[in-house]
This record gives C-alpha cells, structure tokens and sequence, in this order.
C-alpha cells in the first residue's frame, strides 16, 4: 500500500531535525526507530529517548491516515544517499516499509507504532516567553561550551535558564570556567529557572535555524516546551540546584582592559600550539601596555606571544591561569 510519495529534501529535512537524539544502540529497540504518523493529510515525525521528544511536520500524504515505527538512522542514510531530485515513494505492507526512489528499492523492517513510548507532557505552564531565534541562538553560542561532560556533579552537565522581570538569563559552567549570557524579553514574569540537559541543548542549537522568526519557550512542571520551525522540542529538565554564578562573577575588579578579540585569538592558538595536551592552559601576564601569553611544555619547549595594549597603570602584576579559547 502506497503510504507517501514526496520528494527526498521534504522527507529528508524533517526526518534530520528529529533523528539527532535517536541512539544507534538502545535498550529499547523501538527506541532507535522514528515514528511517522498521517492524519487528515498531514505528516507528522516523531522520535524520543523518554528524556527529550522531537516532533516536526512532514510532507501532506495523499494516501490516508497511517501510522509505522521505522529505523531512523537507517532511514536518513538511505536519504542522504539518494539524488536531490529524487522522488521518493514509500510502501507499507506485511510489517516492511518498502522506499523506491528510481531504480533503487529498500526494504526496512517497521515495529507496530502501538508500542511506540511517548513522553507524558505536563499542563502546567508556569512561565512562557517567546523571542527571535537569532538572540536565543546567539546567547546559547556564548554559553554551552563551558557545560560539563559527564561531570559526576550531574547539574554542571547541562545549562541553567533562569527568567526574572523581562530578563533572560543563561549560565553554564564545568567548575573551572563559567559562562553568562543575558538578554531582554516582552515579558514580565516571575524568578524561575530550570537547569536544561547537555542533550537538549545541543538539539535545541541546530535547529536555530531561521534567525528572524521566533522560538516559543514554556516552562512546565520538571519539563520544558520549545516551539520553532514547525518543530516542538519537549524535554525534561536536571532535577538539582545549580550553583550561585552571581558569587562567583566578580563585582569590584578593577583590572580591565580592552583587546582585539581577533588579535586574542590567534596568539592563544600560536602560544598553545606548546601547550600541554591534557590541560591546555596559558599564563597570561598583565603589565602597564603590555599584554604577554605564555605557554610552555617541559619537554616540547616554551611559546611567548606579547601584544602592546592600551592597558591601566598597575602597581602590581597580575596573572590569571585559564583554559586556551
């Protein structure tokens, strides 16, 4: 039975947008599969691990309302694999999902979408805000590679988010380096924050991908809602109490300066060429005009980068050990 034909890009974009966090391996084998589900005319894709559930809208079937469970890193290969211009035509019978595209024909085994899980959303909004994609992306760029991997303190692996008055505020840190982004919103709302998972995160960024339209945010009871695209993101959010970043941000610091941020940049990647492979750090000295980036390497050699700075007239020098950029 013929259940869709469309052409291989509006197959393929939806299918992408969901399929990220799709395990190869999972404990529940339905799990790895991406649940395409037809009503009155409309595609709709579906996939969840149980922490995060994606769900985005497919091309219009003509064939009837269907529901199936498919592989879906196998499904996206066999895509990508196929022409741009292909026309591609999937058929449904006998628990086989068969996809023809010219004179290639793939069969996929398909498990009954019954026995699909689906995450149980809450009702509740407690807070709900919306802004531009661009901003929010923006924000979550300045932010997210200071999120913790695998931290056994399990609330650094993942973003803190917190709303308060008509602020936005994003804050993330692995305990050596913490990162914060902030920003307005049309809106007035109550101190809440949720501390979102690495995963969600990192899904969350790449489908930020039309920077003058909206994304839609929705605080829900241990869940939060985000709406983009054509795309609803639902995740739960890291049970946990971050820590206070506002004790930890410095308020009377006097030693500021300005730098080019390119010239920065590329001294710090010189200079750390000699740097040591586990910690990659760099000594930085600060003195009156003079700006000085010092890496060395007992075994490899030393590496000194110095830049002439506008900097204030210190009595005293500072320095500060930190992560290479």
């Amino acid at each position: 039975m013929l259940i869709l034909q469309a052409d291989r890009d509006s197959l393929l974009k939806p299918l992408q947008a969901v399929t990220g966090i799709v395990e190869r391996r999972h404990t529940l084998p339905i799990l790895s599969n991406v649940l395409l589900e037809s009503k009155d005319g409309q595609t709709k894709l579906l996939a969840t691990d149980l922490e995060i559930q994606i769900n985005t809208a497919g091309p219009e079937s003509q064939a009837g309302d269907f529901r199936i469970t498919t592989n879906a890193k196998k499904f996206q290969d066999i895509l990508r694999a196929l022409p741009d211009s292909a026309i591609v035509s999937l058929d449904w019978a006998d628990n086989r999902l068969t996809l023809r595209a010219g004179k290639s024909r793939f069969a996929l085994q398909t498990l009954p979408a019954e026995d699909f899980p689906l995450m149980s959303v809450g009702e509740d909004i407690s807070a709900a805000f919306s802004l531009s994609q661009e901003t929010f992306k923006t924000m979550l760029s300045q932010v997210q590679y200071s999120m913790a991997v695998q931290d056994i303190r399990y609330y650094l692996n993942g973003l803190l988010m917190q709303v308060e008055g008509n602020q936005l505020r994003l804050v993330a840190t692995d305990g050596h380096r913490l990162a914060y982004a902030a920003s307005q919103i049309e809106a007035e709302l109550p101190k809440t924050e949720v501390i979102l998972p690495r995963k969600t995160v990192l899904e969350l960024f790449k489908l930020l991908n039309n920077p003058s339209e909206p994304i839609s945010v929705e605080l829900l009871n241990n869940q939060v809602r985000f709406q983009c695209n054509g795309t609803t993101i639902v995740s739960k959010v890291i049970d946990g109490k971050f820590p206070d970043f506002n004790r930890v941000i410095p308020l009377d610091n006097d030693k500021i300066f300005l730098v080019s941020r390119t010239q920065l940049l590329g001294a710090l990647e010189r200079a750390a060429i000699l740097a040591n492979e586990k910690f990659r750090g760099a000594r930085l000295f600060l003195q009156p005009g003079l700006f000085e980036r010092r890496v060395q390497q007992q075994r490899a050699g030393r590496s000194t980068r110095r830049t002439r700075n506008r900097l204030p007239r210190w009595r005293t020098r500072s320095r500060l050990l930190t992560s290479a950029i």
